[in-house]
C-alpha cells in the first residue's frame, strides 16, 4: 500500500533529498533543545549506537515497515539486511540525513574497497575525486552542503562528526599520552582472563582525574557540541563513575578488541575492520547493497512526533527511537509515544535507549506495550555502548 499522503513511496528508489516536516507551535515549548545552532553540523558520523541492539529486537519478528532515527545512518543501514520492505529514515537535523544520502550513493555505487577508502576507514588521495562522481545522484540539499564542506570528505566523513571528533581529539589524545601502553595492552587481550588481569591498571589516578574531568557535564556539553543527553537524570548522578563503572562492568564480560565503538574511543577510530558496524564489514556491505535495490527509502527531516502523525494509522511493523527521549519536553515525548501507538501495526516492535535509564511511558501508553524484560536487561548487559537502558517491547 502507497503512503496516501507521500507518492515518494510509489517507488523502490531513494528518490535523493529529505522531505521536511515542521513541528506543531506546542512542540517548540518546553525543555525542548533548539536544534537550529545544530543544523549546518555533523553530530555523529560513524555508528554512535549498537545497532545490533535494535536488529536483535525488530529484525527477528519481520518487521517490513520500519521507522528509525536517522543520526549517521548506520542504524538504518544496518536493519536493511534481513528483508525490510520500507524504512522511514527520520532526524531534525538536515546535516544528519545529508550524511545518510551520502553513504547510500556510495554504497549503491562503490566496491566495498572503494567505499571504505571514500567513507575513511582506510586512506585515500582521491575522495574528492569519488565526491565528484556521486553528486549528481544527491539532492540539491545534500550537493550544497557537501560542495561547501568539502574537507569533511576530503578527511575521510566518517570521522569528521562532533562526537567522533571529540574522542579523537580529547579521549584517544588523553589515552595515548598517560596509558599507551596499558590500551594497547588492553586491545591486544585476546581472552577474557588475560583482559580481566589487567584491569586494575584501568585505576590509577592521573588517568582517573583526566577520566573525570572528561567526562563532567561541562566539560562534555562545551567540547563535543552534545546538545545535552543527560538533561533528565538526577543532578546528584556523577556522570564520570557511572561512565566508568558501566565500562568497567563490559570489560568484565567482553573483550574491548570486539568493540567497535572503544576503538573509537580510545582510538579515534576503527583500528579492525572485522569488528566495525555491520555496513561496513565485507559481508553486511554485500547485503545491504543488494537490499537498496529494492527497498524502499523515505528520509525525512522533522521531529519523530510530527513525522508519525503524518503517517496512516497501523502502518510500521517496527520503531527505532534511538535515545530521543532524552532530547524532549514530556509533552513532545507523549506525543512521540502518542502516536508511535497510533501507527502500529498488530505486534509492532518497539525498540528506545535512554542513557542510564529510561524515561516512563505514560500509563497509557504503558498499558499498550508489552516489554520483553529478557532482552531488555540483555541488551542493558552486552549493548557496545555500554551506557544505554532499554525498552523492547511489542505493542498492543
Amino acid at each position: 500500500m502507497a503512503h496516501p499522503r507521500n507518492s515518494a513511496l510509489r517507488s523502490p528508489l531513494f528518490l535523493g533529498g529529505a522531505r521536511a516536516v515542521s513541528p506543531r507551535p506546542s512542540e517548540k515549548t518546553g525543555r525542548v533543545i533548539s536544534w537550529q545552532r545544530y543544523r549546518e553540523r555533523i553530530s555523529y558520523s560513524s555508528c554512535n549506537e549498537d545497532s545490533g541492539s535494535e536488529v536483535q529486537v525488530l529484525i527477528p519478528h519481520e518487521a517490513k515497515r520500519l521507522v528509525s532515527i536517522c543520526a549517521s545512518g548506520g542504524r538504518v543501514l544496518n536493519l536493511l539486511q534481513d528483508g525490510a520492505d520500507e524504512v522511514w529514515a527520520v532526524d531534525v537535523n538536515p546535516s544528519q540525513t545529508h550524511l545518510f544520502e551520502l553513504k547510500v550513493a556510495g554504497l549503491r555505487a562503490l566496491d566495498h574497497a572503494d567505499f571504505l577508502s571514500f567513507m575513511g576507514v582506510r586512506a585515500s588521495p582521491r575522495r574528492l575525486d569519488v565526491y565528484d562522481s556521486l553528486r549528481p545522484v544527491l539532492s540539491d540539499g545534500a550537493r550544497a552542503y557537501f560542495d561547501a564542506k568539502s574537507f569533511l570528505v576530503k578527511r575521510g566523513v566518517l570521522y569528521q562528526g562532533s562526537l567522533e571528533r571529540f574522542f579523537g581529539r580529547y579521549i584517544a589524545r588523553a589515552a595515548r599520552l598517560l596509558r599507551p601502553r596499558w590500551v594497547r595492552r588492553l586491545f591486544s587481550c585476546t581472552d577474557l582472563a588475560e583482559q580481566r588481569r589487567l584491569m586494575p591498571g584501568w585505576h590509577g589516578p592521573l588517568w582517573r582525574l583526566v577520566a573525570k574531568t572528561i567526562c563532567r557535564r561541562g566539560f562534555f556539553n562545551f567540547f563535543s557540541h552534545e546538545p545535552g543527553f543527560w538533561r533528565f537524570l538526577p543532578p546528584e548522578l556523577k556522570l564520570h563513575e557511572r561512565i566508568l563503572g558501566n565500562i568497567e562492568r563490559y570489560l568484565d564480560h567482553h573483550l574491548a578488541r570486539e568493540n567497535h565503538l572503544l576503538w573509537l574511543v580510545f582510538f579515534g577510530r576503527y583500528g579492525d575492520e572485522r569488528v566495525m558496524p555491520e555496513y561496513l564489514r565485507e559481508d553486511g556491505f554485500a547485503r545491504i547493497k543488494h537490499a537498496l535495490k529494492t527497498v524502499r527509502l523515505n528520509v525525512i527531516n522533522g521531529d519523530m512526533a510530527s513525522v508519525l502523525r503524518a503517517a496512516p494509522p497501523r502502518y510500521f511493523d517496527g520503531y527505532s527511537l534511538s535515545d530521543i527521549s532524552a532530547y524532549l519536553s514530556h509533552e513532545a515525548f507523549g506525543e512521540t509515544i502518542e502516536q508511535v501507538v497510533r501507527t502500529a501495526r498488530p505486534r509492532a516492535r518497539l525498540c528506545s535507549r535512554g542513557v542510564f535509564y529510561h524515561r516512563p511511558f505514560l500509563p497509557e501508553h504503558a498499558s499498550r506495550l508489552a516489554h520483553d524484560h529478557e532482552v531488555e536487561q540483555r541488551l542493558e548487559r552486552d549493548d557496545h555502548a555500554m551506557v544505554h537502558c532499554f525498552a523492547a517491547a511489542e505493542i498492543r
